[in-house]
């Protein structure tokens, strides 16, 4: 019996894979689906019961263990000298990183080598050290500043798992899906009464949730829009141009599908992430993460569609697919036949009055949103012309470039994060068709909004003939390849106040130890180059240069780094390049004219690499952390990038009964217990 169940074994963690993972198994519980699906609120617990977990292991492995399998001298602690803290208890959680932190937010910065930490987290540690000793002293008798700052990291990471399923709806399926299915509380839920009320309060419960299910199909109809409409994307990250869009509304529907189980693969990922750990000790990930993907997030958030634009859309929709009697023929056809899609959104206005369905004479044609506007004001008898204004600046970017700001008060490499400020000029300069393309998905929501609002306005003025000029206001006008001047300029200062945390770190030490520590030979080594300083300390005191971890005695570490490098590569390529590059191919050989020379199939094989600024940044951060880096700490270095939790949510959601994928979960599951075991026993895991 012993070697059949062994056997056995494998098969039944495929099979329980498989029906938590695996989509149309006849399961009535899928995880994915799940994650995607549930409330914010919800996804919160799972995360906070995962972080509890491992902090409920952390302290096993630190207390309980060691007197169960006898350890010499009755614990595992690699480095006593945690007893020296004026208050060690809890001290598990404030090993390594977590030693400098507490320094410098008793001492400040009396060392050149704390130079590398920043200050936001002491910061904090200072904070919460003066809320509970002085203000509130009961709080210190409880428990120590180190628990309560364990309580704010998890916090922190609770709530970037709330925001990273936002992102990846959001750049998915749409603003309309982020509004619809991230919520805190679910809608659709009557709560229970008091008797007296009971009656008149389930008498209002019947509408409301009549009108939320309504809301809901009408959201899941504008996704299904949007991808058959190539409306997919933000300012952030591009939509593959090349791609082949659905053909009829039953592909867009399954379309819709899987991109909905990304997000709850990105959210699967987030709650088992190798780097667990780190989100729940004193380490600055969890705010670090949390202030940059909320940064990103704002700054790649965009109007949703109205909602009455959105019920035009649930009814063509229906229309398509559940058609009347008196319609059933042309429907069916329309059904059946290739649809197409309209022209994209700036070449849609002006609208003349007699445009009613901007060509949709064919049934197979997608009425655009400029069509659909108009066949929601039907009062204004004049033609609709929109007119893209430049605005300089707006509150959602400066609320994101001043938490990329605060990011940086974190972490050091916070920097890069100017590259989602730099990227859609980027975009439109050298990618005109990416720009329109985004443009199609960006401005959809605030043309019609703002259409709207003028033809209600203007709806009983406008009897005659003359045009209804709209100026719709944005950040990028569509139709304009070069960016105006001074939104260069306000896009550079932007950048500048992202990196200002890193300069003014590097010359606070430059003032208080190279100009006044430093040997001769050391600085003129340095110069005037104070923004140097930060990785020469790293040189000096932790050996860290190019490729310097690739030793045989530092092989260990190497191998910890190996599965974040391996699956990523793996995953860019499957899921993002190379479906990339075989739309590129397609496009390329059915389109007619001269073939393209050798320099143009370079430019557009480089395309799929830069439209995604997510990717572009992962990509970034993790060559840096193999190459410039120990190479060990690669797994929380990445994780604040929103790209890895995609790429790998991918995975999960197209092959999860894969190698792969199975890989990417053992993965998740065995790092998590290796870090609770080391880093509360001070051993090695960084």
């Amino acid at each position: 019996m012993l070697p059949s169940f062994r056997t056995s074994l494998p098969e039944v963690m495929r099979r329980s894979l498989s029906s938590a993972l695996m989509p149309y198994t006849g399961s009535s519980f899928n995880l994915l689906d799940c994650l995607a699906t549930c409330t914010d609120t919800t996804l919160v617990l799972s995360i906070a019961v995962a972080r509890l977990l491992l902090l409920s292991f952390m302290w096993f492995s630190r207390t309980v263990a060691p007197v169960l399998f006898c350890a010499p001298g009755g614990s595992f602690v690699f480095d006593t000298g945690e007893e020296l803290y004026d208050d060690a208890r809890f001290s598990m959680v404030r090993n390594w990183d977590g030693v400098h932190m507490f320094f410098i937010a008793q001492y400040g910065y009396l060392y050149e080598s704390q130079m590398v930490f920043f200050p936001g987290l002491p910061v904090l540690i200072r904070g919460i050290e003066h809320v509970t000793r002085r203000l509130f002293p009961v709080l210190h008798a409880i428990a120590p500043v180190s628990f309560y700052v364990c309580l704010v990291n998890v916090t922190a990471s609770c709530l970037t798992g709330v925001l990273l399923r936002r992102f990846t709806a959001l750049t998915f399926l749409g603003p309309e899906a982020v509004e619809c299915t991230c919520r805190w509380r679910s809608a659709k839920s009557t709560p229970t009464t008091p008797e007296l009320e009971k009656s008149s309060k389930r008498a209002k419960a019947h509408p409301c949730a009549a009108a939320e299910a309504t809301m809901q199909s009408a959201a899941d109809a504008t996704a299904h829009y949007r991808i058959m409409c190539r409306m997919i994307g933000t300012v952030l990250d591009a939509p593959d141009i090349h791609a082949p869009l659905p053909a009829t509304v039953a592909e867009a529907q399954a379309d819709a599908l899987r991109r909905r189980r990304v997000v709850g693969g990105a959210a699967l990922v987030w709650i088992i992430t190798p780097a667990m750990v780190f989100t729940v000790v004193v380490y600055t990930e969890s705010l670090f993460a949390l202030t940059t993907i909320l940064g990103v997030y704002l700054l790649a958030w965009h109007e949703p569609l109205p909602r009455a634009v959105q019920l035009r859309i649930a009814s063509y929709i229906a229309g398509l697919t559940a058609p009347t009697s008196a319609e059933t023929a042309n429907a069916a056809a329309a059904a059946t036949a290739q649809l197409v899609p309209p022209v994209p959104l700036a070449r849609q206005w002006p609208l003349a009055a007699s445009e009613v369905d901007d060509g949709a004479t064919a049934s197979s044609h997608i009425p655009g949103i400029a069509s659909l506007v108009r066949s929601i004001t039907p009062e204004v008898s004049a033609s609709i012309t929109v007119e893209w204004e430049q605005s300089f600046l707006s509150r959602t970017e400066v609320a994101a470039v001043l938490l990329l700001t605060l990011a940086g008060s974190f972490r050091a490499n916070a920097f890069t994060s100017a590259g989602f400020l730099l990227f859609p000029l980027c975009v439109q300069v050298v990618l005109p068709a990416l720009h329109e393309a985004q443009a199609s998905a960006v401005l959809a929501g605030v043309s019609a909004r703002v259409v709207m609002s003028a033809a209600e306005k203007h709806g009983g003025a406008s009897s005659g003939r003359a045009p209804l000029v709209v100026r719709c206001p944005t950040l990028r006008p569509p139709g304009r390849r070069m960016p105006h001047p001074l939104r260069t300029c306000i896009v550079a200062l932007e950048c500048l106040c992202v990196t200002l945390p890193y300069l003014a770190m590097n010359y606070m030490g430059y003032r208080r130890f190279v100009l006044q520590m430093w040997d001769a030979i050391t600085k003129k080594r340095m110069g005037h180059a104070f923004w140097k300083l930060y990785p020469m300390l790293q040189e000096k005191y932790w050996g860290v240069s190019p490729f310097s971890a690739y030793t045989f005695v530092n092989f260990p570490n190497v191998v910890l780094a190996l599965p974040v490098a391996v699956l990523a590569t793996w995953c860019v390529y499957f899921h993002y390049l190379a479906p990339a590059w075989a739309n590129l191919k397609a496009t390329t050989v059915t389109a007619s004219g001269a073939p393209d020379t050798k320099w143009q199939l370079v430019c557009k094989a480089a395309v799929p690499w830069v439209r995604s600024s997510n990717v572009v940044h992962f990509i970034a951060l993790l060559t840096l952390a193999l190459t410039m880096m120990h190479v060990q700490v690669t797994n929380r270095f990445v994780m604040a990038s929103p790209a890895l939790f995609w790429l790998l949510g991918k995975q999960l959601a197209a092959k999860p009964k894969s190698l792969v994928s199975q890989v990417i979960l053992l993965w998740c599951i065995l790092w998590s217990i290796a870090g609770g075991i080391l880093f509360p026993n001070h051993l090695p895991w960084t």
